[in-house]
């Protein structure tokens, strides 16, 4: 499959619906490349450009094939970037992927502590902060034990909750 040529179908969708974007990677197969590479470098070129859309684009494509290690480097720099709106789904594939790599630890926290910065959509049950504990814990490092720790001083309901999960 030539992510060229459904890059250029994918700019045509109406930018604003959710339905259309969704349907569209839907149809698609999983595991059609041959090689992460080509997804690698539409990230990194959507990086270069600070192209949401791209970065939308290569995302999807990529949690189509499916997240593994390779993307760590990728995860890491995206992260902290402030051009785009895709932190709380890097958070969520970090958790859900497993990438359990110390890496991420400052990010994280970073994201949690900045609701103005990286958490513009979270509303007040702050998915993206309950998000950054869950991968946090999944992390289990000593720095990501620091971090915890200093979140769940901050007395904070959702992170409590998430905590409680933890506890039983």
């Amino acid at each position: 499959m030539d992510l060229k040529k459904l890059y250029s179908e994918y700019q045509k969708l109406d930018e604003n619906c959710l339905f259309s974007a969704n349907s569209f990677f839907d149809r698609l197969p999983r595991s059609t490349w041959k090689s992460k590479l080509e997804i690698h470098n539409i990230i990194n070129e959507s990086i270069t450009h600070e192209d949401k859309v791209q970065l939308r684009f290569a995302l999807n494509i990529a949690y189509k094939d499916g997240i593994d290690n390779s993307y760590t480097k990728l995860i890491a720099r995206l992260l902290v970037a402030t051009w785009h709106d895709e932190h709380e789904d890097l958070v969520n594939t970090i958790y859900l992927s497993n990438l359990n790599d110390d890496i991420f630890t400052d990010s994280l926290y970073k994201i949690a502590t900045d609701p103005g910065l990286y958490r513009k959509y979270d509303d007040e049950t702050e998915s993206t902060l309950r998000k950054c504990i869950h991968a946090l814990k999944m992390i289990n490092s000593a720095s990501a034990n620091v971090y915890i720790a200093k979140l769940k001083n901050t007395k904070n309901s959702n992170i409590d909750m998430v905590l409680s999960m933890y506890n039983k």
